[in-house]
């Protein structure tokens, strides 16, 4: 059982510095680039932001 643990906390460390760094992006983005860019790179962005938003909760869930 405790293999399960720190494989669990691993994955939300990960999934935590993943998501960290997916808003870093679109913080950039929205400074550096011109508003079609934006628009659509920043759509792309949350998606990938809600999708390990959900997976960290189904980690973080699933002890």
């Amino acid at each position: 059982m405790p293999a399960s643990i720190e494989t669990r906390q691993l994955s939300l460390f990960i999934l935590t510095i993943m998501i960290v760094l997916t808003v870093a992006a679109i913080r950039g983005l929205l400074r550096r680039t011109h508003i079609v860019m934006v628009i659509g790179g920043t759509s792309v962005m949350l998606v990938i932001l809600a999708i390990l938003a959900a997976a960290y909760l189904i980690t973080f869930a699933g002890a």
